[in-house]
């Protein structure tokens, strides 16, 4: 499948852009063997650090590999994440605490992030920030 994409670079469209790269998402369970062909990986939001070490170390490849890390905006939107989403898991903390500070999902996802980088698995973020993207910005800048 994964070549099948790739074979899309080769039309003669593309041939003054980049190279042609192909990624795949993964939930945190084991990767399939065709997403291992990938050039890059994008892994589901989590919000446990441990989660994603876990899958990294279970899932090693010398490809890219990108943390998934979301804002949780309010106690609905994490009512409605879980409903849709019946793999990822909301800490009930954290909907606690969105549910009377606007900020504090900013806060946790910011702080995702920074453990992410600080842990050394992953090359980078997939960041998701909602409706809360000054915010974010305003809380991370100058510390990546």
């Amino acid at each position: 499948m994964i070549e099948e994409v790739r074979g899309l670079g080769e039309d003669p469209a593309f041939a003054d852009g980049p190279a042609f790269r192909v990624g795949t998402a993964a939930g945190l369970r084991p990767l399939s063997t065709w997403k291992r062909a990938a050039d890059f990986v994008f892994v589901q939001v989590s919000f446990s650090l441990e989660a994603l070490l876990r899958w990294r170390e279970a899932n090693p490849m010398d490809v890219p590999v990108y943390a998934g890390v979301m804002v949780i905006a309010s106690e609905n939107h994490a009512r409605h994440l879980a409903a849709a989403i019946p793999d990822i898991d909301i800490p009930a903390e954290l909907v606690t605490k969105v549910a009377t500070d606007r900020l504090a999902g900013v806060e946790a996802a910011c702080e995702q992030v920074l453990a992410i980088r600080d842990s050394g698995a992953f090359d980078g973020v997939h960041l998701i920030p909602v409706a809360r993207y000054r915010e974010v910005e305003s809380r991370l800048a100058g510390t990546l």
